[in-house]
């Protein structure tokens, strides 16, 4: 496979302009343009989500019982992420002393790498940390709307999400931004087409933090989720978010510390990663151009995706009796329209034939429609669901063999999207060479850069639409606890519980996507890092690489998957225990130990995600001393290859489980074998869809961003140790 220093080779009036160059900064007008838009937009949409935050924080929380079980949401959630934190930065520590060697090595002790990875790491928690504080405090408000009209909760609820969504996309801005101009300055704004290379560690970093954030968080959830759900549902049979049930505020918790500030923490390290792997990529197309823009542009075109992000914010406005995932989706739609329209604009500035980019970026956008259309079919009230619904008349067994099924299926178009999107995208980023005297291989490459960014651009509506599923699961589960439930009606609860599972499998499949598309181009950032010049299939070593890292997503889904069902059965245990020894719980006479099954949860996560965690971070490590560079690169394809079609299989199944199991509660049939058959199905589901699943996303981009930074001393070991 080619690569920068191969394409020097064969055109030596490039090599010549390469090393004639100084890297010294101009400072033209239309470059102070590009930086007042990314200031611009990097200071707007942090203040804005400020803002909202501020007027979310001044409506009605409701009644005193209201605010008191939402209170208790928000104590357990911040003391789950206090503990984690530590666990988190003791490990940043750790590492962050490995990568100073790093430093030592190739920046004459200059901590580059190191301090972006600290910052990285630091940057993602925060991300987090904000998408959990801006849950905890709209969910009572929510529930409240509830009680005054139907159409309110859906608006407060999304307001609660774009504040995560603008809070993450901005300060993900602002911080690769900031440590791409700090590292400008400090080289005193000379070489340039270096300092994406010295960034590169903010990647890193966010990935480690955000792994953790999101596995840690996805054994909470479930564990607490399972435990309620077997115990309470099947066994006593009271409904889910009965304050009876001693699991249920960690359960509510749960939906903060995983789908909130896990997954704000993944999209914050997916759109980090891309922007630096992006702008790997276009220091290399300039020095073959001396167009500064292919270095810019990935921050240029996250400051438009937050203008996208406002502008489709404000057609949510619900119609009366129209379900909120109609009102979200024309949201969606608008975002994309302005998006797409500015981006003709931003992409402009790379001359002629620029039209060929522009296209590019935009079947990203669409691959990420298409995603969201096959997530939809397979996980709303279409076929495939209602496929499971007939199948719990038959028992549990035919029901999990039915969502297996889907899961099954599930992955093909959305796949399929994203491979056609990178490879039209490459064809056309080929013309665009041909157009401007680049070599078309590069110009290819750069051509699947502008299709993930275009994708990436939507983070932060689709992180809106995704906020607002915890938090109305959140408010569902006040409803019910405060007992307000007749007054907001079943059927106003229930939409909003629906559509909140919804939403959240959308934003998993989004995430899958971009982590594909960012995954590949992380991987060619790779190539330019350690210089390979082919992969070949026909070499052992490639192929060992290949099938060791398809092994990784299983290893890492199993071992999640064992520690849901170990911290269920302790939870199981917990829950059984307090309604035999705590008289009157269940006739509603006294009220459970709540924090004990906070504290089972709590503990058993910070504990059971350090073994994959760690693993996922020295597998890559491993391969690469071990067998080189060119095995390392086998290694991440493998990882990305077999990761991305386990993650789709799993969210996607686990999601169409969980919306029979909410259809069979619609239609009246609580209770039932056929309902208690779907609670199975439900409980099976839930820690691929909230555990294994959406941590994929994360490995996957983790495992790229190791093998970039350790790329230049693995080659380093590989030529003068290995031969």
């Amino acid at each position: 496979m080619e690569n920068i220093f191969t394409i020097l080779s064969i055109h030596p009036q490039l090599n010549g302009k390469l090393f004639n160059y100084s890297g010294a900064r101009g400072r033209g007008g239309t470059e102070v343009l590009w930086e007042l838009v990314i200031l611009a937009s990097a200071t707007s949409g942090i203040l804005i989500a400020l803002l909202l935050r501020y007027l979310i924080a001044r409506m009605n929380p409701g009644n005193e019982k209201m605010i008191k079980i939402s209170q208790a949401i928000r104590r357990g959630s911040k003391a789950y992420l206090h503990r984690q934190y530590k666990v988190i930065l003791l490990v940043m520590v750790v590492i962050a002393a490995f990568v100073y060697i790093l430093d030592v090595i190739q920046h004459g002790g200059i901590p580059y790498v190191s301090a972006s990875f600290m910052l990285g790491t630091l940057a993602s928690l925060l991300a987090g940390y904000v998408s959990m504080d801006a849950a905890t405090i709209t969910n009572v408000r929510v529930a409240q709307a509830a009680r005054e009209s139907k159409e309110k909760p859906l608006v407060v609820a999304y307001l609660g999400g774009l504040v995560l969504g603008l809070m993450v996309v901005s300060m993900s801005l602002a911080g690769v931004a900031g440590m791409f101009f700090l590292y400008w300055w400090l080289n005193g704004w000379s070489g340039v087409e270096k300092i994406p290379t010295l960034v590169m560690g903010f990647g890193f970093g966010a990935s480690l933090a955000a792994l953790f954030a999101q596995l840690g968080g996805g054994i909470y959830t479930k564990a607490a989720d399972v435990g309620a759900d077997l115990v309470g549902k099947v066994e006593a049979g009271i409904p889910e978010d009965d304050p009876r049930n001693p699991a249920v505020i960690a359960d509510n918790v749960g939906d903060n510390v995983g789908d909130c500030a896990g997954r704000g923490a993944d999209l914050f390290e997916s759109i980090s990663a891309e922007n630096i792997g992006s702008m790997i990529i276009g220091a290399a197309l300039y020095l073959l151009t001396k167009n500064l823009y292919f270095i810019f542009f990935p921050l240029v075109a996250r400051a438009t995706g937050i203008i996208g992000t406002l502008v489709g914010s404000l057609f949510v406005k619900p119609r009366e009796g129209e379900m909120p995932v109609s009102a979200m989706r024309r949201a969606l739609i608008a975002a994309v329209i302005t998006t797409a329209a500015l981006f003709y604009f931003v992409t402009s500035w790379f001359g002629p034939g620029h039209e060929y980019l522009y296209l590019a970026s935009l079947l990203g956008m669409a691959a990420a429609l298409i995603i969201e259309l096959a997530i939809e079919y397979y996980t709303e009230i279409h076929g495939p669901v209602l496929d499971i619904v007939r199948s719990t008349e038959t028992g549990p067994a035919t029901t999990i063999l039915s969502g297996l099924s889907v899961g099954m299926e599930a992955p093909a178009i959305p796949v399929i999207s994203v491979l056609a999107a990178l490879g039209a995208s490459y064809y056309l980023g080929g013309i665009y060479g041909q157009i401007n005297g680049i070599p078309p291989h590069f110009s290819g490459i750069y051509g699947t850069v502008a299709a993930t960014i275009g994708m990436l651009s939507l983070t932060g509506i689709i992180l809106a639409m995704d906020g607002y599923g915890p938090i109305a699961d959140n408010a569902s589960g006040i409803i019910e606890m405060s007992g307000i439930e007749e007054e907001v009606g079943s059927e106003v609860k229930d939409v909003l519980d629906a559509a909140g599972n919804t939403t959240k499998s959308l934003a998993k499949g989004f995430a899958m996507g971009s982590a594909a598309m960012a995954s590949l181009l992380l991987f060619q950032a790779y190539v330019d890092v350690v210089r390979v010049e082919n992969f070949n299939l026909m070499q052992p070593v490639t192929l060992i690489g290949l099938v060791a890292g398809a092994i990784l997503p299983f290893f890492f889904s199993s071992r999640a998957i064992r520690a849901v069902g170990r911290t269920a059965w302790e939870m199981i245990k917990e829950v059984r225990r307090q309604f035999r020894e705590i008289p009157g719980i269940l006739e509603g006479k006294n009220e459970p130990d709540y924090a004990k099954c906070v504290d089972i949860s709590t503990k058993a996560a910070q504990k059971e995600m350090i073994v994959p965690s760690l693993v996922s971070l020295i597998a890559p490590i491993a391969v690469g001393f071990l067998l080189g560079p060119v095995a390392l690169g086998g290694f991440q394809i493998g990882v990305t290859a077999a990761g991305i079609m386990l993650a789709f299989l799993m969210n996607t199944g686990g999601a169409a489980w969980d919306n029979a199991k909410k259809y069979i509660e619609r239609s009246g049939k609580k209770g039932t074998e056929e309902h208690k058959a779907s609670v199975i199905g439900d409980t099976v589901g839930d820690p691929l869809k909230d555990t294994a699943g959406p941590s994929l996303h994360v490995l996957l981009k983790l495992v790229n961003n190791v093998s970039i930074v350790m790329g230049s001393a693995i080659l380093l070991y590989s030529l003068y140790l290995l031969g």
